[in-house]
């Protein structure tokens, strides 16, 4: 008994702000070493899980969740997860899609959501990530020149590299972190370092190689939305040329750059007989679909044959056509809802107070920082246009982490001090 009751004492007098840390600092080794191996996944999830509930447990009401405005777009989505498994055409099909993401994917949100309290656990995420980007571009520049990976000595996909995850996807995985990476100039900025931008440049090349040798247009794609929705609608001020230089500079690509790019080549893939098979299931199931994760036993129930895409593709390649098919109208509805609707609610937030914090040229880059993380959130959804099944763990886990942030970064005890009022209340 004496032993149980100092472990209490310690745990009375144990400071949540003290947890808060503590959660920070496994969370950034969490995403940094993300990309090296299941190990570093697996003990960064379940630490980070553990420490979220000891910190919920010293007080939920000070917590970012109890502050958070949008809870309704969480529960419109997870009451279609549930919805979807029970009127599912293959119940247990769909049912392991939801128990192999639930805490692999669905909880990181949650922890995501109070890393945030301050712009210094800002500047740890984001340098996390730059370390991330950096350490993952230096593997894939030892593999251009080595023929294979030094983590997994994974050899180079034909004339794609595919870093330390094995696979060209990692392009895609790049997309959404180098975005938060980029907050890495800021930083060099906002602490006056010599030759900063320089260094910083420098420092993100090898992710910029990575990302641009692994040849995922996906993850082009969903890298240059980001920027330029960031950019245009979001960056103040407005101006022309930013419609005008990114429009040209994308048809030029298209026009003049690499065939894999080129619109030839775009036009005969096979991702547009999938989508054409997406369209056929969702015209047969329009309501509620065919379940989580149904694409290829929908399918094959149609008799739907491919005659250019390999005939053992297991989802549409295009996570809004995969809402169709999995949830009909219904589902679309309610995932475009979660997705974009939060989308929508952050930068309500974000927009007013990134341009007050320019236009005063504030010593604190909060809001700066806040908005990179938002365009890892973007190039998510962009990726999500031509690239993967939406269940997938590791890039379902890397884009609830980016929409955690800045949740948590708009609902944060620092956000409160700003001079915008929450137009979200």
């Amino acid at each position: 008994m004496g032993f149980q009751k100092k472990i209490y004492e310690k745990w009375v007098q144990l400071p949540q702000e003290r947890i808060h840390e503590a959660l920070v600092a496994v969370f950034c080794c969490y995403m940094l070493l993300f990309a090296f191996g299941r190990i570093f996944i697996q003990i960064g999830q379940i630490g980070s899980l553990l420490l979220l509930l000891a910190y919920y447990a010293k007080g939920m009401h000070n917590t970012n969740l109890s502050r958070f405005k949008g809870k309704k777009f969480f529960i419109v989505f997870f009451l279609y997860l549930a919805l979807n498994v029970l009127l599912s055409e293959w119940p247990d099909k769909s049912y392991r899609a939801i128990t192999g993401n639930i805490w692999k994917s669905f909880l990181i949100p949650f922890i995501a959501i109070e890393l945030v309290r301050s712009e210094r656990d800002l500047r740890k995420l984001m340098l996390a990530f730059a370390g991330a980007a950096f350490l993952q571009g230096l593997d894939g520049i030892w593999q251009y020149h080595t023929g294979y990976d030094i983590i997994h000595q994974t050899n180079i996909y034909g004339n794609r590299l595919t870093g330390s995850m094995k696979t060209p996807r990692v392009g895609n995985y790049m997309a959404i972190i180098i975005p938060a990476a980029f907050g890495l100039i800021f930083f060099a900025k906002q602490k006056k370092i010599k030759w900063g931008s320089i260094l910083s440049t420098l420092l993100l090349s090898p992710a910029l190689f990575l990302l641009l040798f692994s040849h995922t247009r996906s993850g082009y794609l969903g890298l240059t939305i980001a920027f330029f929705s960031i950019w245009l609608f979001i960056w103040p001020p407005f101006k022309l040329y930013k419609v005008i230089i990114p429009t040209c500079f994308a048809s030029l690509v298209l026009l003049f750059g690499p065939s894999r790019v080129s619109f030839d080549v775009l036009l005969k893939n096979p991702r547009w007989e999938i989508w054409s098979f997406s369209l056929k299931i969702f015209e047969n199931f329009p309501i509620f679909g065919t379940g989580l994760k149904t694409f290829a036993p929908a399918r094959d129930l149609l008799g739907l044959k491919h005659v250019i895409a390999h005939s053992g593709i297991p989802h549409p390649h295009n996570i809004y056509l995969q809402f169709l098919v999995d949830g009909g109208i219904v589902g679309f509805s309610a995932c475009i809802f979660f997705l974009f609707g939060l989308l929508f609610f952050v930068i309500k937030k974000i927009k007013p107070n990134l341009k007050v914090e320019i236009q005063e040229k504030s010593t604190s880059y909060y809001w700066r920082y806040t908005t990179f993380f938002l365009g890892g959130y973007i190039a998510y959804l962009g990726t999500g246009i031509s690239a993967h099944d939406f269940f997938r763990p590791w890039w379902l886990t890397i884009g609830m982490t980016m929409l955690g942030i800045i949740i948590g970064a708009t609902c944060s005890p620092f956000s409160l001090k700003t001079k915008i009022c929450d137009s979200n209340k």
